[in-house]
């Protein structure tokens, strides 16, 4: 059969053909057509799904529900891949190797302390159950809908999970099988933090195996993955204290035989599936825990990397000096992101949407390719009443919003919004983790202290009303500051209340408040000068907040 098109028709065809990829591209997150390697992650726990958190803890979970917590996430437009928790030893769906999560065996397995913490996993395990008449688990239903809206679809894996390692709860239902029955193979070391001692040791092969058994049996059972993540900071507890280094090629080892793992699977499927992992902040903290990141990429064993703290989140993430120690001797490189929890500090407080922008921007500015968000969490259908939810003055909220999502997923948006950067304070080392900052950091009488503060915006834009620097010392000080040599204006108290810097403010602190000149700041680094003018004190925190205009259209600090 001959078909004969006219030019005319040719041309009708040609952008009927370009409207069509239009619309098939319209429903991607943005950022996946931005850069290669760009990608916004999401990472649920599967304990805030299993529990319905986000729709008030409502029972009988249905797929429905799992569609909605996705979709909630999609909707942002900005997140490329999602990626869901499988439970680390205690598993989200019927496993060959472990006991399912919540399942008391019909009520043999006991909880006798807590009625709250058995009535908890009481009702994790029906939602479970609810999931499985209908075919699925949240594991399947959440990565099913995330593909549906176009994002990348990844499990995520807890290396060596602690949250149910506590031998002094006597909660037998809470605890993995293999881990109860198998106390020989603890580390035995409570120096590390908390749960420490109860921490498998990867020092023994079985431990190894019975890892690779899980991920093996995840890997086979879930066809639609895109990527496989290993999350080392859940806990970042592998070895005795100080045996990491010598015992790096354990773990080097297990990473191998993942990669092998992924890539047969990837093979039968006709597929690329990535290996990802999350670790420290810093090379030589990674290795000091045993993750030798470096010979990871030499031999090419994995497709990207995410760095961030444990739980007590990293407020000013060193990308660029993480990106430079890795990649030291290397032609190739691969992406980097930094990862933003929900909350750090000490006292640990939840950070504020000012503070996320802030972090988000630190780490995009130091050279990042994205953005490994965790716990990162919604409440109430993802719907936030402001009147509520917003401080006394109404400029800080507290509250995760999709309008906050949005913003930390688009750099252009980012790059307009209020924000707070705040200097690393130097107490997010759980688990003696290696840490870079310069606070807290002690001034003496007539003694030039210096501290760095790294910025991403154009701080020379008209479009900034504002910057604010905020000074948080362990008692009253006379001070004099100055930024990049440049003096500083000392405003009223009253504007680190309204900006809510008092939060967790302990019994002696003070929080000083300055007015920073335009020409002060530079987009980069920069640093800040104390010169004590009486006495002895402590600086705990240092943030510099950027006002661009009113937070209902910019954005709430």
């Amino acid at each position: 059969m001959t078909i004969n098109l006219n030019h005319k028709t040719l041309i009708k065809c040609f952008f009927a053909v370009l409207l069509l990829l239009g619309l098939s591209s319209s429903s991607e997150p943005k950022d996946q057509q931005k850069a290669k390697g760009f990608r916004i992650i999401h990472n649920n726990d599967g304990t805030d799904a299993l529990a319905n958190m986000w729709f008030n803890r409502k029972g009988n979970l249905s797929r429905k529900d799992i569609n909605r917590y996705v979709d909630i996430v999609a909707d942002s437009k900005v997140v490329t891949t999602y990626m869901m928790c499988t439970g680390s030893d205690f598993v989200y769906y019927r496993s060959k190797y472990e006991r399912t999560f919540g399942d008391d065996r019909n009520g043999t397995l006991s909880c006798d302390k807590s009625t709250s913490e058995r009535d908890a996993f009481k009702h994790y395990y029906a939602n479970f159950l609810s999931l499985e008449k209908e075919g699925t688990d949240i594991i399947d239903a959440s990565l099913t809908r995330a593909k549906e809206r176009g994002m990348e679809a990844f499990i995520t894996f807890r290396v060596n999970d602690l949250h149910f390692a506590d031998t002094a709860s006597k909660c037998r239902v809470s605890y993995p099988d293999f881990w109860y029955n198998n106390p020989q193979y603890y580390t035995g070391d409570p120096s590390q933090g908390m749960n420490s001692a109860q921490a498998l040791d990867f020092t023994y092969e079985e431990v190894r195996n019975h890892k690779l058994n899980l991920i093996r049996e995840q890997l086979e059972k879930y066809p639609q993955i895109d990527g496989y993540d290993l999350d080392f900071m859940r806990f970042i507890v592998l070895f005795k204290t100080g045996e990491g280094s010598a015992k790096a090629p354990l773990v080097t080892s297990f990473v191998k035989s993942v990669k092998h793992m992924v890539d047969s699977v990837a093979t039968v499927r006709k597929k690329k599936i990535l290996l990802s992992v999350r670790v420290p902040i810093t090379v030589d903290g990674s290795l000091e825990k045993g993750l030798d990141v470096r010979e990871w990429h030499k031999q090419g064993l994995i497709d990207f990397i995410s760095i961030g703290a444990h739980w007590r989140g990293e407020t000013a993430t060193p990308i660029a000096k993480f990106k430079r120690d890795l990649f030291k001797g290397f032609s190739k490189t691969i992406p980097v992101y930094g990862s933003i929890d929900d909350g750090g500090y000490q006292p640990r407080e939840f950070f504020s949407e000012g503070m996320y922008r802030g972090m988000a921007s630190h780490i995009l500015g130091q050279g990042a390719d994205g953005l490994y968000l965790f716990n990162f969490y919604f409440e109430n259908d993802a719907k936030v009443d402001y009147a509520k939810a917003v401080n006394e003055s109404g400029l800080v909220c507290r509250t995760r919003s999709q309008r906050l999502l949005t913003d930390l997923g688009d750099p252009a948006l980012l790059s307009k919004r209020n924000k707070i950067y705040c200097a690393s304070d130097g107490v997010t080392n759980a688990y003696g983790v290696l840490q870079v900052a310069d606070l807290p950091m002690a001034c003496g009488n007539g003694k030039l202290s210096k501290v760095g503060i790294f910025v991403a915006d154009q701080v020379n834009s008209q479009s900034i009303q504002s910057q604010l620097l905020f000074l948080r010392a362990d008692k009253k000080a006379r001070m004099e500051v100055k930024i990049n040599g440049k003096s500083v204006n000392p405003l009223e108290s009253s504007v680190a209340v309204k900006y809510d810097r008092i939060k967790g403010l302990q019994d002696g602190e003070e929080v000083y408040v300055f007015e920073i000149p335009k020409n002060a700041l530079i987009k980069g680094d920069n640093e800040v000068s104390i010169l004590s003018k009486g006495g002895i004190f402590v600086v705990k925190r240092l943030e510099v907040a950027l006002n661009y205009g009113d937070v209902k259209q910019y954005g709430y600090f």
